[in-house]
């Protein structure tokens, strides 16, 4: 892929150099660019072909997408194609998050106490679409404001914009609630959910119910978008997030409570999952 140009913010709009951009506008095809800040984009009519990081998408009225630092996208096939861009700095939302480069940290970090609510889950290169049109209506509403260019308006695009950011959570938090089409997979499942803080195997649980190994882990990836130790792992981050913040246990109580006895191995998967370790996650929990 050819890039062709890298944007600022100061760029959009060299009037007035602030943490954020509205424009309502037509858009026609245009070539791989990438930004120094994040790109809400969202469709309010036509269509057209999304190129994402080589991906390739289709987008239509209500579609909307978040575009991290870096990611390098463009448009083609435009057909009456209508977007409302909103361009932002993250420290709009809050001074400290200078350095937050992508959708998933900025989601972790201005919504932590629900983060844990989408642990493991797939952020790359996805649209959303807002059903309700709830989003939508937001974004006008910051057109607006933005044209007006009054008092407080800097105020009123950061809790819009984070009211945006919290329906698009809820938005990820739906997806994953995907329900199994099977018994089978729905008995595992449970069998994970109420044994997850003892020793646990696909293995013991085919013995148990008499089923084949490979069928039960190819039919589990496929109804619930994920691996079994993948769904054990997401189900023991989200019990120790619970503890962490609502107990006084030690971080490595908390763990045994779980299912962890390797102290290393479970600081590991937690900096994985959740990009910090236990303290740093309870005492921005915690407040």
């Amino acid at each position: 892929m050819n890039q062709e140009h890298t944007l600022e913010i100061y760029q959009m709009n060299a009037n007035r150099p602030e943490k954020l951009v509205m424009m309502d506008s037509s858009q026609d095809d245009i070539g791989d660019h990438d930004h120094r800040f994040f790109e809400l984009a969202y469709v309010t009519g036509g269509r057209a072909t999304h190129m994402r990081n080589g991906k390739e998408s289709e987008l239509h009225a209500g579609d909307y997408f978040i575009m991290d630092y870096g990611s390098v996208h463009r448009y083609e096939k435009c057909r009456n194609f209508k977007l409302i861009n909103c361009l932002f700095l993250p420290e709009l939302i809050d001074e400290t998050l200078g350095d937050c480069t992508s959708l998933e940290v900025l989601l972790q970090r201005c919504l932590i106490r629900y983060y844990r609510m989408v642990i493991g889950k797939d952020w790359a290169e996805r649209t959303f679409h807002d059903g309700s049109g709830r989003v939508g209506q937001l974004l006008m509403g910051m057109v607006e404001e933005y044209q007006k260019n009054q008092l407080g308006s800097q105020e009123i695009f950061r809790c819009r914009l984070t009211e945006i950011l919290i329906l698009t959570l809820r938005l990820l938090v739906q997806g994953e609630k995907r329900l199994p089409e099977s018994t089978m997979v729905t008995e595992l499942i449970r069998y994970v959910d109420a044994s997850y803080q003892k020793r646990l195997s696909m293995q013991d649980f085919c013995d148990q119910q008499h089923y084949s190994l490979p069928y039960v882990s190819r039919r589990f990836k496929q109804e619930t978008g994920m691996t079994f130790r993948e769904y054990l792992q997401k189900v023991r981050m989200e019990k120790c997030c619970e503890l962490l913040s609502g107990s006084d246990l030690t971080v490595a109580e908390a763990a045994r409570a779980v299912g962890y006895e390797d102290m290393q191995f479970f600081h590991d998967v937690f900096r994985r999952y959740l990009h910090m370790t236990p303290k740093e996650y309870r005492r921005l929990e915690r407040g």
